[in-house]
């Protein structure tokens, strides 16, 4: 496999959209309960629905960026399918 293969994104969900503060609150609430039961999310939109598996340990990314007084906050999760990091042990 190349190395130009491997960097090919697949965008399964892309949502954008001004929802209240509320609203917001709510789907995060949503998404730490599912979290701390068994780690599965459903993402549905339109017709379109995508269940995701999150392994025991994700990578967690958390930006605040401001630009011309315009704010942007952004919560990333990211992992790999199927590469449970373990723990090191020498014997």
């Amino acid at each position: 496999m190349t190395q130009q293969s491997q960097n090919i994104k697949n965008i399964l969900v892309d949502y954008e959209n001004r929802v209240l503060r509320d609203q917001v609150a709510t789907l995060l609430e949503t998404i730490a309960t599912k979290l701390k039961q068994d780690g599965t999310l459903t993402l549905k939109l339109g017709q379109e629905e995508h269940t995701v598996q999150l392994p025991e340990s994700v990578v967690l990314e958390v930006k605040l960026e401001e630009k011309n007084g315009q704010y942007s906050l952004e919560f990333e999760l990211e992992w790999r399918e199927g590469a449970e990091e373990g723990t090191l042990t020498i014997e």
